[in-house]
């Protein structure tokens, strides 16, 4: 999704291990080139989101701790069942949405 908006190409994937190791599932993990600081959860979003110009009013949700908490959880990866398929009264399958 970020390469739509990533007007100015400040934003490079890989699928590398970081020095962090390697990741669970849907965790999201951010190197910033310019001081080889590796972030994580709502500190890798943050980052993201001040490259990318359209993300920009994104920005201040993360300053609201309740929404900031529910980002950090839903980009650190399934951990504690936490991605399980949740399977409702109708047998709708429901999968848990990363940002």
């Amino acid at each position: 999704m970020h390469h739509a908006v990533d007007w100015f190409n400040r934003i490079a994937d890989t699928t590398a291990t970081p020095p962090t190791g390697p990741l669970r599932m849907g965790e999201i993990v951010v190197e910033d080139l310019r001081t080889h600081r590796t972030l994580q959860g709502a500190e890798a979003l943050a980052l993201v989101y001040r490259q990318a110009i359209a993300y920009w009013p994104l920005i201040p949700l993360l300053w609201v701790p309740a929404i900031r908490a529910r980002l950090d959880r839903e980009v650190r990866g399934c951990a504690d069942g936490g991605c399980q398929i949740d399977r409702g009264a109708n047998n709708a399958t429901h999968i848990p949405t990363r940002v």
